[in-house]
């Protein structure tokens, strides 16, 4: 079947693998955006050199420019060395310049238009060269079979004659021209920009015509955003910090000197963190997490090895909302983490406006949350949320990825069997610090919500693109490139491990994504079929919750949405099937025939009004070992009513 996935994060990702078509371009502008620095290098480019140490930002002034950057100061959060920057001008963009069909041409038109007018704003060239380059342009239009070349004609005679003291002059007070000879002029100064600046046998021309194009440049870095957000570019490590053939994290930002120490790594080592992190958050958006823009920059180090850094921008965010993480400060009424849970300070009486210092209610108005948790599983991502939220975070009810730092890590990524079809999971160790943290976040959304992200992972095999994005990444960085950034071999080994743990996560799931294919006797492309798949998911994961222990409240006894269940090794995983011939939905649980027997017994007493209508029957098997429900198409509606969280809640606590 072709998966269908549904939300924001759906379309997200629907979006981008329309994109990739069969085009190798077009799959690495889609899929590859970390490459994007890379394709665009020509291979005989040298290298630049980073590793200056700058001093801390300085408002908006530059400290320096380097490989297209124009420096603001040092990075000083996290403690990968490195520096704050804005885009600077590069040849490339000034190929986008000349393009008729960018953005950036259609600036260079509206400012020319703008320096034509009565009042011309600041930043324009001055006086002399726009005369200068309008008598070139008109000169050449009179002497064309242009519809304007008449126009042109008599704006020259004019001044010839003294009847204007010149073109500029003239075109400045006559603001009722015919709009097709000012889009003629306007379009013929910017070409002659082009021109007259790639000349070299008229100095003065070339003068003239690069006074323009410097007043284009400025103009469009003012106004376009890539030139005026924040980049920020880790990774570059000093020679001042390098012992032996390990390069250490400066010394103001290590926690002390073992720290420091045990930190240390080759260049080979940091550029393959760099590759690693790169591509985890390119698959991380592939699979339908919006995502920051993280990209990779090449450069070298002081003895010619290859160095790898990476270029993040913020989060775009919206008109009403900029982005933040999960660590917020509770006293702003901001979400933050608490008993791994999402909460919210509520308002105290006698709090001041903007003031929250009330006990923390749940927070279960992110939208779409919790889809997340299976994505990030299989990145084997442990640190994706930090201990305190801080590696995650949102634009207003969004999620949104960042910093995927511990993702595709051999370790766990190599994993097997350790999920569980309810999306709980074993911990990879007993270590708090070396296992996923805070994972519980997502687990105040229905099992519906969650398999969501499952249909995500389907969707994206389906496409083949996640494994296109490996090979395309061991492309770049394979036998072609220096030892140190050589990962070919190694990315493809990080491939294996990744599509061993994702087909081994979408066949523990195989039998609750069958789902999306029963007969609920509605067309199964409709709403109707999608609210059926979701009330019979949530009514197999509400059978599980009450013949489960649950608990309704975190540690600190904060009201829970959906209860959880308290000892793992006690879940009564129950099962999903629809029965061929009478289209009845099964669900059943084996066990010992005392656990059957007290399962029985609870669905009895709570089901037990319902039991028998519309052909809804509850057994038990011959042996006692197996419990089984049935329930009709007819009844999924409402014995799914009786089994919601808030209906188990308020039954068993």
């Amino acid at each position: 079947m072709v998966t269908q996935v549904q939300g924001a994060s759906g379309q997200l990702q629907t979006n981008l693998l329309a994109r990739i078509g069969n085009q190798f371009q077009n799959f690495a502008a889609a899929i590859g955006q970390g490459l994007s620095r890379v394709l665009a290098r020509a291979q005989d480019d040298p290298a630049p050199q980073f590793g200056r140490r700058y001093a801390p930002v300085n408002g908006n002034a530059f400290q320096g420019s380097v490989a297209g950057y124009r420096v603001m100061g040092d990075k000083a959060k996290g403690v990968e060395p490195g520096f704050i920057a804005k885009r600077d001008w590069t040849p490339g963009d000034s190929v986008k310049l000349q393009n008729p069909q960018h953005k950036f041409h259609q600036d260079a038109l509206r400012m020319t238009e703008e320096w034509l007018g009565q009042q011309p704003p600041q930043g324009a060239p001055g006086d002399q060269a726009l005369q200068a380059m309008l008598n070139q342009v008109l000169t050449s239009l009179s002497e064309s079979d242009s519809p304007h070349a008449e126009n042109a004609r008599e704006l020259l005679q004019s001044v010839k004659d003294g009847d204007a003291p010149d073109v500029l002059a003239s075109l400045r007070a006559d603001q009722d021209r015919d709009p097709g000879f000012t889009n003629a002029l306007v379009s013929g100064l910017v070409q002659e920009a082009f021109a007259g600046s790639a000349q070299t046998a008229d100095g003065t021309r070339a003068g003239h015509a690069n006074e323009m194009m410097d007043s284009l440049r400025h103009g469009i870095m003012e106004t376009q955003p890539k030139f005026n957000k924040n980049h920020y570019i880790k990774l570059d490590y000093y020679e001042a910090d390098k012992s032996g053939d390990r390069y250490q994290i400066p010394s103001d930002k290590a926690k002390n000197a073992l720290h420091r120490w045990f930190t240390g790594a080759t260049a080979k080592d940091r550029n393959e963190g760099a590759v690693r992190e790169a591509l985890a958050n390119d698959l991380m958006r592939s699979l339908g997490i919006q995502s920051q823009k993280l990209k990779i920059v090449e450069g070298e180090y002081a003895d010619g090895t290859p160095k790898l850094m990476l270029d993040g921008t913020h989060v775009d965010g919206t008109d009403e909302h900029s982005f933040s993480d999960f660590d917020g400060k509770p006293l702003r009424g901001e979400r933050y983490l608490k008993d791994g849970v999402l909460v919210r300070n509520t308002k105290a009486q006698g709090d001041a406006n903007g003031v929250y210092s009330g006990p923390p209610t749940l927070d279960s108005s992110m939208k779409e949350l919790g889809r997340n948790k299976i994505l990030l599983l299989l990145m084997a991502d442990r640190d994706a949320l930090g201990s305190k939220g801080g590696n995650k975070g949102y634009v207003g009810d969004t999620f949104v990825g960042i910093d995927p730092g511990h993702a595709l890590e051999g370790g766990l990524l190599g994993r097997r069997g350790d999920i569980n079809s309810d999306f709980s999971f074993k911990q990879p160790s007993i270590l708090p610090g070396q296992g996923y943290k805070n994972f519980s976040m997502f687990d105040q959304s229905p099992l519906s919500e969650k398999m969501e992200g499952v249909r995500q992972i389907a969707r994206l095999k389906e496409s083949g693109a996640d494994s296109q994005l490996f090979d395309l990444y061991a492309q770049q960085f394979g036998d072609q490139r220096p030892d140190s950034a050589n990962f070919g071999q190694h990315i493809q080994g990080i491939k294996a491990q990744y599509e061993g743990r994702r087909d081994d996560i979408l066949q523990i799931f195989q039998e609750r994504l069958a789902v999306d294919d029963f007969d609920f006797g509605v067309p199964n492309t409709g709403i109707d079929h999608t609210n059926l798949r979701d009330i019979s998911l949530n009514l197999l994961d509400g059978l599980e919750k009450l013949t489960s222990p649950t608990t309704a409240k975190t540690d600190s006894g904060i009201p829970l949405r959906h209860p959880q269940i308290s000892d793992p090794s006690k879940r009564k995983e129950w099962h999903i099937r629809q029965e061929a011939g009478t289209n009845d939905l099964l669900f059943t649980c084996s066990g010992s025939k005392s656990d059957v027997a007290k399962m029985n017994k609870a669905l009895q007493s709570y089901l037990g009004p319902l039991m028998g209508q519309g052909g809804t029957a509850l057994t038990t098997s011959p042996n006692g070992k197996e419990v089984s429900l049935r329930v009709p198409v007819g009844m999924v509606p409402h014995i799914g009513a009786m089994l919601t969280s808030t209906s188990i809640l308020n039954h068993k606590h």
